[in-house]
Order: structure tokens, then sequence, then C-alpha cells
């Protein structure tokens, strides 16, 4: 009988060895897809990943990701590779990971991912995602305040601080006004990061601000700082010109950054680490806020003492040039006389020094241009173009032209004089003057008045047999028919105030991008994302009335929900600046597609602020 029972719980033994045998050495191959969260907010990233898995995966080849059309990759593919071992059976899997940010609100759907294993096509799942307006995600992973970083049970924020930051730095901090300052910002780390995002833009109150160098994309070099060895790569360099004196500020550069660190083990077991396989732990993603400094700059005023009256307030190191374009004209004819001023400093806040003119003489608005330079120094040139009409004939005296600056590098005013213009006037015909002035009186002042009308005879037909007298009547006419027809026409338009809005605001959206069309219809994108980005601040400036040396994007958002407009389209607004403003963070693989949906995107986002401002 015992021996029987023996028999029995040997046979029962082995049944289950069999079964955990095979169950771990059977490994189906599988393709699967996953995300961070379902709910994300329309200004955060989260992470997709497909997942490959099976007993072996060497022969696994062509990956082909979905169609992200309603997303913008920012990092991926990003492979990983895992292999487990558990008594002797081997399985592993192969990991592709995106991080991706929503372009809109709405739900939407990540389609199936491809991959050929041996022959055979694997298909992922569909992904369902639901864009929020807000900090969805952020409240899913643990409910913390908008704008704080999000925790991880593996890493702490501090100990991403130590290793991932952003230093402003200021080639000097005590300046004149007008005098150039350089402000550098860039990115220290010694971790591994993904594509960065920015999340505020620094302002410069007081400042007349102008990029000395665009960078385009993001090269890293190594620098060693308190003893540790870090990437370093510069990520902004802008020129600032102070307007104002005091104590002026330069509000931080704020980026948000996804950063890649290891799971750490969560077992107390000492025996843990040893068994521990490193391909085994999947990094996980942390987004960071990384925040600069705060620069401060001490701004001083000119000195008072030897300050010339032709003092415009130009600061640097200039050089005048003046010329007329003729010097012999008859009465009437019109005289350009050309002002341009040149070298490095503040150009764009230079005034062009007045001039006199003689006495007979018409002299009207001037037509000015900027033309700047970038680099170490911001310089270039202003030059105006004045029109003078002589009304005199005789020869008149164009006085010099003064024009005064303070010369940053000698620490004094200097004062440039260009030389005078004899023009010789003649009489024109025509022409109102005389050359002395005199008036010549007529041979009789009083002439013999007829009173008979002998010889008086008809000279020619009626007026109204003519043609042209028709032609005249006719012309009137067809002149007011129009006109009650464009009158109708306006009046119908003017009672569909909806279509009229829509049309007007249409117009101004078309020709604030029209030089940026030009670039997408050429594919250059480096010049088209500029452009657009410039079309959507101008429009900004001149809609709201915010100048530009105090225009920044948060003023511009801010103003706009002050004045009602929906939050929906000042948050689109805020996406799309900031896409345009910053896509050498994130370059595009060159396809035309993004550039058009991004074109298409700002001239909706005008027209609709057109409509709610009307």
């Amino acid at each position: 009988m015992k021996v029987f029972s023996n028999l029995v719980l040997r046979k029962i033994y082995t049944t289950l060895f069999l079964i955990l045998f095979v169950s771990c050495c059977s490994f189906a191959q599988s393709f699967t897809a996953s995300s961070s969260g379902s709910k994300v907010g329309l200004s955060e990233q989260f992470q997709v990943t497909f997942t490959f898995s099976g007993e072996e995966i060497n022969g696994m080849k062509s990956f082909k990701a979905p169609n992200f059309k309603d997303f913008m990759p920012l990092s991926g593919p990003n492979q990983s590779t895992n292999m487990t071992i558990i008594n002797g059976a081997v399985s592993a899997s192969r990991s592709f990971t995106y991080i991706l940010q929503p372009r809109q609100l709405g739900k939407f759907t990540i389609g199936s991912a491809t991959v050929d294993y041996k022959g055979k096509t694997f298909q992922s799942n569909p992904i369902h995602i639901e864009v929020v307006k807000g900090g969805a995600q952020q409240s899913q992973q643990g409910g913390g305040a908008k704008g704080k970083n999000p925790k991880s049970d593996n890493v702490s924020q501090k100990e991403i601080g130590e290793n991932l930051f952003i230093r402003a730095s200021a080639d000097r901090q005590q300046v004149l006004k007008g005098e150039q300052i350089n402000v550098t910002y860039k990115l220290y780390t010694r971790l591994n990061i993904a594509s960065l995002q920015v999340s505020k833009l620094p302002s410069y109150p007081g400042f007349w601000a102008e990029e000395n160098e665009i960078i385009q994309n993001i090269n890293f070099t190594n620098e060693t700082v308190n003893g540790k060895q870090y990437k370093v790569a510069t990520l902004k360099k802008v020129a600032l010109f102070p307007t104002e004196t005091g104590q002026l500020s330069v509000t931080p550069f704020e980026l948000k950054i996804p950063v890649y660190v290891q799971k750490k083990s969560r077992s107390n077991n000492p025996f843990d680490d040893f068994f521990n396989d490193p391909f085994s732990n999947r990094p996980e993603v942390v987004d960071y806020t990384a925040i600069s400094n705060t620069i401060k700059v001490n701004v001083q005023g000119l000195p008072q003492s030897n300050a010339s009256s032709s003092f415009t307030g130009a600061v640097g190191d200039f050089s005048m040039k003046v010329e007329v374009d003729k010097k012999s004209v008859k009465t009437n004819e019109p005289i350009k006389l050309k002002i341009k001023i040149s070298g490095t400093g503040n150009i764009k806040l230079i005034t062009l020094p007045e001039f006199d003119i003689p006495a007979g003489f018409e002299k009207y608005d001037p037509k000015t241009s900027d033309d700047l330079t970038h680099g170490a120094k911001i310089g270039g040139s202003k030059t105006a173009e004045y029109l003078l009409i002589p009304r005199f004939a005789g020869k008149k005296e164009i006085p010099p032209v003064k024009f005064t600056f303070y010369n940053t590098a000698k620490r004094q005013y200097q004062t440039i004089t260009s030389e005078g213009f004899t023009i010789d006037v003649a009489q024109g015909e025509g022409g109102s003057g005389s050359s002395g002035g005199e008036v010549q009186m007529l041979n009789d002042d009083i002439q013999y008045i007829k009173t008979n009308a002998g010889d008086i005879k008809e000279n020619g037909s009626f007026a109204f047999e003519s043609f042209w007298f028709w032609l005249l009547c006719i012309i009137p006419l067809a002149g007011f028919i129009w006109l009650l027809i464009f009158r109708k026409r306006e009046d119908k338009l003017s009672s569909n105030m909806q279509l009229l809005r829509y049309q007007k605001a249409q117009k101004m959206a078309k020709k604030r991008l029209k030089t940026a069309g030009k670039y997408l219809a050429s594919k250059n994108e480096e010049k088209f994302y500029a452009e657009l980005s410039n079309a959507l601040f101008g429009y900004l400036e001149n809609k709201l009335g915010i100048a530009k040396a105090e225009f920044t994007l948060e003023n511009a958002l801010e103003e706009l929900k002050n004045r009602n407009v929906p939050d929906e389209l000042v948050e689109a607004l805020m996406t799309t600046a900031r896409k345009c403003e910053f896509i050498r963070f994130a370059p595009s693989n060159g396809d035309e597609n993004p550039m058009q949906s991004m074109y298409d995107e700002s001239v909706r986002i005008i027209i609709d602020i057109e409509k709610s401002l009307a």
C-alpha cells in the first residue's frame, strides 16, 4: 500500500514538473502597444511603447510605426532590449518608445504598428487617447499642482537638479544706457534626456533685445564644472540694449525636459543585485522642468557733460554718409538726399539727425530702412531718404549734417559732420518763382474793351454734337450704376456680419502669412517657421498695441484673456507660437505635411482672434 502511494505521488510530481517546464520553456511571440496614460493635457508629453516579446527575437525585423498624424513626435523610436532566464528558459523582448505631444483637443486613436518575424507579420493593438485642456497627465500621476514637476519613486527632483540645469550668464552686469550686453543660455546635463520643450521664454523688460546668433540645432560638448564632467549645449544667445536706467532683471528661461532614469530595485534582498540583469531594467521617463537663474543688470545714465544738442541717443561706434543724387536741377524737379548711419550699437533705437534746408525748398517725410547684422556685436545700418523740391531758381546751400553718438570704446561723445552741398537751381517751365524775386508788370495795365460784335462769327459745331460730349455724359452714368450695384452688394454683405468679419479676417491672415506661404511652396523649412513666427508675433503686437521692446508671448496671451478671447483659442495660439519659435529643438524630417498643417493652423488662429475681438 505504501509502495502504491509512492508511485502515485511520483507521477503527480512528474506531471507538475512537465507542466512547469513546458510553461517556462514555451513563450509564444506577441506584439503589444501601451501608453503612459489614456488621458493627457494639450501641452503635455506622453509615452507610447511598442513591445515585441517571445522566446527569441533575433528573427524580428521591419518595424513600422503607425501614423502619428494627430500628435507631434518629440523623440523616438528609442529602442531597448530585455532578456530573462528562468530555469534555463530564455525569454526576450524588444521595445520601441516614442514621446509624443498632442496637436489639438479631442479623442484620437493611434493605429497599429507592424513588425515581421520569420516571414509572419505581427500587428499591435490600437491605442485610444483623449486630449483634454489643462494638466490631465499630472493629475493622473499624483494630483500635483499645475506647474510642478511630476515625482518618481526611483529618483528625486533634487537628484535630477544636481545633474541637469540651465545657466544664464551675461558678459557684463554694469553698463550704460544703450550699451550692449550679451546673454547666453546653456544647458548642462549628466543624464540621458529626450527632446526639449520650451515652457516659458525669457522676457526683457526695459531692454531692446536682438538674437545675435540664431541656433538651429543643439550640439553638445564636454565641460568640467566643480570637478564634474557635463555635456553642455548652448540654447540661446541674445544681445540686450537697456532703454531705462536702474536695476533691470532678465526673467528665467524654462524648459520641460524628459529625463530617462533607470528603475531601482525595491527589494531589500541583498541577492537581488547579484541576480539582477541590467537588460531587464527598462528606463522610465520623468518630466523635469529646468529653470535658469535670473540675471540682474545695473544700468547707469549717460554723462550729461559735453553732450551736444545733436545727440539723439545713439550708443556704440558709428560712421555717417550723406549724399545727394544731383546738384543741378530745375525748379519743381525733385532731389534725393540720403543719410546712412553705419556701425555697431543700438541701430534700431537711433533717431536720425535733423538738417536745415534752404529757403524755397520743400522737404517731405523720409523713407527709412534698417539693415541689421548679427554676431558678437549687433551692427548694421539705418538709412533715410528725403525728397527735396526747389520752388525758386538760384544757387542754394544745404548746410552740413551733424550726428553725435556716445562712443562706448572711448567713453566720450563724438560728433561727425558731413560736407555741405551747393545746389544750382535753374528756372523750369511753368515755374512759379524767378531768380530775383521780382514780379514783372504787364505792358498795359488796362486793356481796350470792344463795344460792338461786328467781327464775331460762329467757330465750329455745338458741344452736344461732339462724340466727347456724349462720352463724358455716359461715363458718370455708368459710374453711378456701378456704385449702386457695389452699394447693394455691400449692404447685403453687411447684413451678414459674421460673413463680413470672416472675409476681413481671412484677408488679414493671408496678408500676414503671404511670405510664409512662399517658403512653404519652396519647402524651405528654416525660413518658413521663422516667417510664420514673425507673422504671429507681429500680428499680436499690432492688434494688441504692445510695443516691440515690451512684447512677450506671455503678455500677449494675458491681454487676449483680458479681452475675453476663448481659452481654447489662447491655448492653441500658445502651442502654435511655441512650436514655430522653437522648432529647432525638435527638427522635423523635412516633410511638407507638418509645415502645411502649421500654416493652416496659424491662418485659423488669426481668423478666430479677429472674429473674437471684432
